[in-house]
């Protein structure tokens, strides 16, 4: 017969190893916290309620351009000179018909008093000429003069006649030729360039200097053969020249048809620009209109920096809770959440 010390010895056994095995299927805590979500209390919601909406947020592309002048007018040599007096420099302000070089003008002087010469001595002669001429008119009504010798003074006379003539073109040639030497501005601007000194021999075609109207500078840039479909000519366009801070909006104005064939792009350029800081050549860049797509945004101000984190405050119930979001483009004093947060989300704006 099994002792009464041995029977509550195995019942002891047996009692402790289902409560062991209990314990490890986790139905005995202890005073420990059972596993799963338990509800943590956050602090008492303080600021305003923002419900998250879908809305439309316009599209833009990010461009490169230049600031550009389509006007440039490049002024060159009519007639070879040494070059005697420079009048500008680089960013002088001209008025059309301001002298920019004056070239060395004695060989055309002396050009213009030969021709000056000869006309003197074509205008005598026509004189005289032409009063035998009259009186062989008046001789040969009377009956005084035969035919042959009328129609010799007549030939006379009409030689005399294109004498003068070619001696007067050619006066008005070597004072054109001499005022050539003067090379002056064809339209109002600004000198760009300067590009000869006191004592170059200037030739016939060689470019002295380069003009910029100021009031007709544009932005060109160049544009992925991608987007030629959702770039419209008359869009507004905001550009902006770092280098004078300057900014604003302009409709494209032209879209060049032809694509560059190395890069696939097609050049776009803005309407006109009229301020007085901006030159040709400038770094210029434009954000052009694609459209607009559905998306969330909200005010730039309810973004929380959390170490390298971006963080906004999501309101739940009667408390809030931090939550990581990754952002957009920012539009305005708004920007926009690409993920972790939905429609309908609420968000906290903390009080002013």
């Amino acid at each position: 017969m099994i002792s009464k010390k041995k029977i509550i010895g195995l019942s002891a056994l047996v009692v402790g190893g289902i409560l062991f095995m209990a314990w490890l299927a986790g139905l005995l805590h202890f005073g420990k916290i059972a596993p799963g979500l338990t509800p943590v209390t956050g602090p008492a919601l303080k600021g305003r309620v923002l419900v998250v909406q879908e809305t439309e947020i316009p599209r833009e592309l990010e461009i490169m351009g230049a600031v550009i002048s389509p006007s440039l007018a490049q002024v060159s040599s009519q007639v070879s000179g040494r070059v005697e007096k420079i009048w500008v420099e680089a960013g002088s302000r001209v008025k059309s018909g301001d002298p920019l070089v004056t070239l060395s003008a004695a060989e055309f002087k002396a050009r213009v008093d030969q021709a000056a010469a000869g006309l003197a001595q074509a205008r005598a002669h026509l004189t005289q000429v032409s009063a035998d001429y009259q009186r062989y008119q008046f001789l040969f009504k009377e009956g005084a003069v035969s035919p042959q010798e009328f129609d010799a003074i007549k030939a006379r006379y009409q030689s005399a006649t294109a004498a003068l003539a070619q001696s007067q073109a050619a006066v008005n040639e070597a004072a054109t030729m001499r005022g050539y030497t003067v090379v002056r501005a064809p339209a109002a601007g600004v000198v760009a360039e300067r590009k000869t000194a006191v004592g170059d021999l200037a030739q016939p075609g060689q470019i002295l200097a380069s003009l910029y109207d100021p009031d007709r500078l544009q932005i060109e840039a160049e544009v992925n053969d991608n987007y030629r479909e959702q770039v419209k000519v008359g869009e507004a366009a905001q550009v902006s020249v770092p280098a004078v801070k300057f900014e604003a909006s302009l409709p494209i104005a032209e879209i060049f048809p032809i694509s560059a064939s190395g890069s696939r792009t097609f050049k776009v350029r803005t309407g006109r620009l009229q301020n007085p800081a901006l030159m040709p050549g400038m770094f210029a860049r434009l954000l052009l209109p694609l459209g607009h797509s559905r998306g969330i945004l909200i005010p730039q101000a309810a973004i929380k920096t959390v170490g390298q984190l971006t963080m906004v405050e999501v309101a739940k119930d009667q408390t809030s809770e931090l939550r990581q979001v990754k952002l957009g483009r920012q539009v305005g004093d708004q920007v926009e959440i690409l993920a972790g947060l939905h429609a309908g989300d609420r968000i906290m704006l903390q009080n002013e």
